[in-house]
């Protein structure tokens, strides 16, 4: 790894034009990820400059895709975050502070940490090249600096304990804070553990309608999890470096699972509001199951077609934001009015 802190491009797929041994490294690096996820992490995944680049066009540009889910629904809940200091705690290549700047205005002063150094220098110039007026700084506040937002992006799967004390410190002196994770079934379980460990400070903005304890951690629903399915642009099916990557590395682009929350510190309490449909509905012939959470717990519901023909019609549209006041008979679904935007 050149030590040159000069780093100043931020990777397109269009100009990365990948060789076959790029492919290749992608799949290392993608092997690196899932046994990190796995509690198996390594010292570092990088070797090098074009390590970054593969990365943040491909794996980044996906977890972008997410973040971009997370911000909208935040917007059409009118929840979404603010202040002028924002903390990007195992950074990476940057992705999620990219994002979340260019959503949410006011941000003045960004901390960029990560434990590869390179990363940060990576990060850091691929926001300047869009932000110039930002302030950066290559680690996390003094103690006695404030925060006002903090991201965490992927990170949760393979903390050691210590690390993740760390993170909660940080978490526990911000204003608001977002975690978004992979939405596979031990790291979204992980997150609801760090979900339960805030609450006692801060109220849940999203995906949650209530501030009570996450239904999917009560007795008996242990192999049950909270995730959902963002939806990929139109590019991701319609370019050839992306129908490249999902022949060479043998990922669906149309599955993109993601779990997240999003919390702001306690001031006045955030009423419950209406029912967050989990996951993807499961559609049978002439009905929908429906994983429905609100403050009474996680219960599934059954939505006849006939109830509701046109939500049934955009019922297995992906990343489609299920966000309703739901009036339940039993387990059946009497009234289904979206507040998605409200």
């Amino acid at each position: 790894m050149s030590s040159t802190d000069n780093w100043d491009d931020e990777s397109d797929p269009d100009a990365l034009l990948p060789t076959a041994d790029d492919w290749l490294r992608l799949a290392e690096l993608r092997e690196s990820f899932l046994a990190a996820e796995g509690g198996r992490a390594a010292d570092s995944y990088w070797r090098s400059r074009r390590d970054f680049e593969l990365y943040d066009a491909t794996f980044a540009a996906r977890i972008g895709w997410k973040w971009d889910a997370v911000l909208r629904e935040l917007t059409l809940r009118g929840r979404v975050p603010s202040g002028a200091t924002l903390v990007d705690w195992g950074c990476g290549t940057g992705i999620a502070t990219r994002r979340v700047v260019a959503s949410v205005p006011g941000i003045q002063h960004v901390h960029l940490c990560d434990r590869s150094k390179q990363a940060t220098w990576f990060a850091r110039d691929a926001l300047a090249t869009h932000h110039p007026k930002l302030k950066i700084t290559l680690h996390a506040p003094a103690a006695d600096e404030p925060i006002d937002i903090l991201l965490a992006s992927h990170v949760v799967g393979e903390l050691a304990p210590e690390a993740l004390e760390e993170l909660l410190a940080l978490a526990a002196r911000a204003r608001f804070v977002i975690f978004v994770e992979a939405g596979s079934r031990p790291v979204s379980r992980a997150l609801g553990a760090v979900r339960e460990r805030l609450l006692p400070s801060f109220d849940v903005l999203a995906p949650c309608t209530h501030s009570a304890s996450c239904g999917l951690l009560a007795a008996g629903r242990e192999q049950d999890w909270c995730h959902f399915f963002a939806r990929p642009p139109a590019e991701a099916f319609t370019s050839a470096f992306w129908r490249r990557f999902s022949d060479e590395l043998g990922i669906d682009l149309r599955a993109l699972p993601y779990a997240f929350v999003a919390l702001a510190r306690r001031g006045e309490p955030l009423p419950p509001r209406g029912t967050r449909v989990l996951g993807r509905p499961r559609l049978l012939k002439g009905r929908a199951l429906l994983e429905c959470c609100d403050a009474s717990g996680v219960a599934t519901r059954t939505l006849f077609e006939r109830d509701a023909k046109p939500l049934f019609k955009r019922l297995d549209r992906s990343g489609e934001l299920l966000l309703a006041d739901v009036r339940s008979e039993g387990e059946r679904i009497v009234e289904f009015h979206s507040l998605a935007g409200d």
